[in-house]
């Protein structure tokens, strides 16, 4: 065999590409691993409403604006699946039905679970002592303080907690001290959340109720905010971050008659320290 004759015959050349007459996109993109760390993955949440231009211009008796009353709602939607996320998600890369691949980022729940502290709760067994023992191995001054704590409760045991600090003939100090080992201090706003104040041997607890944890395992989530961070995929000049697309299907982009709207957001949860975070829950 000679190269000249039997070999070049057979040589393929990349001359370039060659499409259809009213060739569309190819809607492909690359792929690559840019958005994992770490810590954890960034996921995408999507929250897509439309409407008929016809509903949007109709005034009804009760609601003269359907329009605004559903961008309210939706935009309620959409922070309450970040919540839930922030709570019970689990980061990894997933399939779906259709074979496309999507990242979720990890939540409070599964992080204390793997890594962080782990007491149990009974309300009809639990004491005040019991739980005053769980905080002091929580509560470590020399890295974890009671002031950047947030307590998450469900309902039951949000009630729990207020009975234990209501019980003051149990917890009170016969002496000139008055000392209340564990009392209801008052309530105050902090991180957009109302919470209660709990006045405790290891300082001043904050507890807040959460209805996520409503019908969980989870009956309390103690989480210090210094170590935990909310990281939007930014970079480049792009802001991932909670963003909202006005119109992007609407009559005169696509000829239909209505309107569509976005909110999108991709972010991820940064969790650090996990001795300085907790969970209570069922045995």
């Amino acid at each position: 065999l000679t190269i000249a004759t039997d070999l070049e015959p057979m040589r393929s050349y990349v001359v370039g590409t060659s499409y259809e007459e009213g060739s569309t996109l190819m809607e492909a993109n690359w792929s690559d691993q840019p958005y994992s760390t770490g810590h954890g993955y960034t996921q995408i949440f999507r929250t897509e409403f439309g409407m008929t231009n016809t509903a949007r211009a109709t005034q009804l008796k009760y609601e003269k604006n359907e329009w605004a009353r559903l961008w309210r709602d939706k935009l309620i939607e959409h922070k309450w699946e970040i919540e839930q996320t922030a709570l019970f998600g689990k980061q990894g890369t997933f399939t779906g039905h259709s074979g496309s691949t999507y990242q979720t980022t990890q939540g409070a729940v599964d992080y204390v679970l793997g890594a962080g502290n782990i007491f149990s709760l009974d309300h009809s067994t639990k004491k005040s002592d019991d739980f005053l023992n769980d905080l002091s191995g929580l509560i470590d001054p020399r890295y974890n303080n009671s002031k950047s704590m947030m307590f998450f409760c469900d309902t039951a045991t949000y009630n729990w907690l207020h009975k234990l600090g209501g019980y003051f003939n149990n917890n009170l100090e016969s002496s000139t001290n008055h000392r209340a080992e564990f009392a209801v201090a008052g309530k105050k706003r902090a991180f957009g959340v109302d919470f209660t104040t709990i006045s405790t041997v290891y300082g001043d607890i904050n507890v807040a109720r959460n209805i996520h944890l409503d019908g969980s395992g989870v009956k309390i989530l103690g989480v210090n905010m210094n170590y935990v961070k909310w990281r939007p995929l930014v970079g480049n000049g792009v802001n991932r971050d909670t963003s909202i697309y006005v119109g992007v299907q609407n009559l005169e982009n696509t000829g239909t008659d209505k309107r569509v709207d976005m909110i999108l957001t991709e972010g991820g949860f940064e969790w650090s320290m996990p001795e300085c975070h907790a969970i209570w829950k069922t045995v």
